[in-house]
């Protein structure tokens, strides 16, 4: 038997020998051969080589993970072990350097968390072994019953949720964690019910209404001076400009989600954190803006006549000029408003102007957009205005769409009617 210094990592089971990750260090850190076994005819040299270069692939194994857990800010002494169970697997998923939860956005990876959330509050204590898809298809059924009997069913929530605990397999399964590998292969046969499109939009009527809600609850301090004309301003413009809620407020995020910012974009940091935005009044002096959309990667720029905007530039021209400097849209403290903070002002306004709760902040663009459809503005036009590079997102866009088009066609059946029968038939 070869000694353990020639042979790290040896260990003998009765006649059985092999090598053992764990006999050279205490945390493989997942390295994925963490038993090996070794010939059965091998001589003590030929033990001891095997036994070298194994270990010398379990060290190349752990400076890699060290190095990509420093580049993705992670401690490798707080990563969670995987013992089976959904909740190690979920932890695992977040830890991971080599993860895409560290690659996704902040506000992405913020959904992300939530869905994990449901999962491991509900089925973390589940050993994945035991999973089946019929088990996973009960679990859609439950994520997916409405809050109170009478309520919506909750189909995206259960869906979202389903959707992530197949990340979090498929991750596991790349680790060469068998269970997962097994329940992975399974979940690739079956689909889940997705929530339909949404088909509400902010309508003309309800953008003035809106507005005159906003001016009164100015007039009346039902909200801090200036607080309901700042949200106006970020409604309509949304509305009218056809652009991303982001686009208009900006996004706060945590300073280690930091990017690459194009020229055109301003950046605050405060306590820790950052906020990035186009909508400044820097920005927009001489009421011309050039900016470029939050979904268009930076490549393609949008220019912006805003003397063209009959709802939008009375609300602009409304602010002091004192106070026309940094974001347009700001919350509490002057600061450039949180996403929270907007759609909370914007439902206490919507609400006194009659506006339904179906209807959301981010619905004013699809308003714009089905506003422009219906005036006739030719879809290329409309594609444009929305910077989609696709014509069939361009179309979800549109809510009337559909009843435009059973429209067309009852339409197009008269005009044959008339052309084959004549007046006379028809009497």
């Amino acid at each position: 038997m070869p000694s353990r210094g020639a042979a790290p990592g040896f260990k003998r089971k009765g006649r059985n020998r092999y090598w053992i990750a764990r006999q050279i260090v205490r945390d493989p850190m997942g390295f994925p051969d963490a038993c090996i076994p070794l010939p059965a005819d091998a001589d003590d040299a030929e033990i001891a080589s095997l036994c070298q270069n194994h270990t010398a692939r379990l060290r190349a194994w752990i400076d890699e993970q060290k190095r990509a857990a420093a580049a993705a800010g992670v401690d490798p002494k707080l990563r969670t072990r995987y013992d089976g169970t959904v909740e190690s697997a979920c932890r695992i998923y977040q830890e991971h350097p080599l993860s895409r939860f560290h690659k996704v956005k902040h506000n992405t990876r913020k959904t992300y968390v939530k869905d994990l959330r449901l999962i491991e509050a509900t089925v973390g204590r589940r050993l994945i072994r035991n999973v089946t898809i019929l088990d996973v298809q009960h679990w859609y059924d439950e994520w997916r019953k409405p809050v109170e009997p009478g309520a919506p069913e909750r189909i995206d929530r259960a869906h979202d949720a389903v959707a992530m605990f197949r990340t979090v397999i498929y991750f596991n399964a790349a680790l060469r964690n068998a269970d997962c590998k097994v329940l992975a292969a399974e979940l690739e046969r079956v689909k889940f019910e997705k929530g339909g499109a949404r088909d509400q939009e902010l309508t003309l009527q309800h953008a003035t209404a809106f507005i005159k809600t906003a001016m009164e609850f100015e007039q009346k301090g039902i909200m801090p001076p200036g607080r309901a004309l700042r949200v106006a301003i970020g409604t309509i413009a949304q509305f009218e400009l056809l652009l991303r809620q982001m686009d208009i407020i900006g996004e706060w995020a945590d300073k280690d989600a930091t990017r690459k910012l194009p020229a055109g974009i301003t950046r605050l940091e405060l306590d820790g954190e950052i906020w990035t935005g186009f909508f400044t009044w820097e920005n927009i002096a001489g009421w011309r803006w050039r900016m470029k959309t939050s979904k268009s990667k930076y490549r393609a720029a949008a220019d912006f006549d805003l003397t063209k905007y009959t709802l939008l530039l009375p609300l602009l021209e409304a602010v002091p000029l004192a106070e026309r400097t940094g974001a347009v849209v700001i919350g509490a403290k002057g600061l450039p408003v949180r996403r929270d903070m907007y759609a909370r002002w914007f439902r206490q306004i919507a609400r006194a102007a009659g506006i339904p709760d179906e209807v959301w902040n981010m619905d004013a663009r699809a308003g714009g957009a089905t506003e422009a459809d219906e005036a006739g503005a030719a879809l290329e036009a409309i594609q444009g205005a929305l910077t989609h590079t696709k014509e069939s997102t361009t179309l979800r866009y549109l809510r009337r769409g559909r009843s435009k088009q059973i429209g067309q066609v009852a339409e197009a059946r008269s005009a044959k009617r008339a052309t084959d029968h004549g007046p006379s038939e028809q009497s």
